[in-house]
């Protein structure tokens, strides 16, 4: 991750409010899977933007000790 795009991870806890400066980093509760979010005013409604961002994920559950595994079956129908 480049300098310029390091961020400090948020625990994020249902219910409550953060105070949003652009753009920021989400990270889920349970399983550390980290989301670059942005937000901006068009025409007065506020949009949002969220992209997965893998490589701060495998950092974040690497840090936190997380192993997450799935499962490689997939049923056709």
């Amino acid at each position: 991750m480049a300098k310029s795009d390091r961020y400090k991870a948020i625990q994020i806890t249902d219910g409550t409010w953060y105070r949003i400066k652009g753009y920021t980093h989400a990270e889920c509760c349970d399983c550390a899977l980290v989301h670059k979010e942005q937000y901006r005013l068009v025409d007065g409604h506020l949009e949002w933007m969220a992209e997965r961002d893998d490589e701060a994920t495998k950092a974040r559950r690497k840090e936190l000790g997380i192993k997450v595994t799935r499962n490689a079956k997939i049923h056709k129908r």
